[in-house]
């Protein structure tokens, strides 16, 4: 899963509706799109959408992303080696982590398939963040 839970989001939502930048007719963090035409430290997101992903963070530092950089280069490494040199182990310890309770691995391997899709795309997701 890219997203937090639902008590997660709604603290990071009301985090950004008490902020002096928080801008309610566009619901965004300064207005939309702020950083790609200024020096301004504030994102310009849609907050209802950037508060749900686990990769997202406040700008001001208001609230943190619920997986790091290190966490991401972590699951990078993983999805990067050969699979004969990936564990069951080490994928449950990933899928757990990051993906939520009961997800793990098993010898179902379109089961495994689709936890090693789902940190793809949270890696994916990571990455988008970082280019915004």
């Amino acid at each position: 899963m890219l997203f937090v839970d639902a008590h997660k989001r709604t603290e990071r939502l009301s985090t950004c509706r008490a902020c002096e930048h928080y801008v309610t007719a566009t619901k965004s963090c300064g207005p939309l799109v702020t950083e790609a035409f200024t020096d301004s430290p504030l994102c310009g997101c849609y907050m209802p959408a950037k508060t749900k992903l686990k990769v997202s963070s406040c700008p001001l530092g208001k609230w943190e992303a619920t997986v790091t950089d290190q966490d991401i280069e972590s699951i990078r490494e993983f999805l990067h080696r050969d699979n004969s040199k990936r564990t069951m182990q080490e994928l449950t310890e990933l899928a757990t982590k990051y993906l939520g309770k009961g997800q793990k691995a098993s010898t179902c391997p379109s089961c495994n398939r689709k936890l090693i899709d789902q940190l793809k795309s949270l890696v994916k997701n990571a990455d988008e963040q970082d280019t915004n």
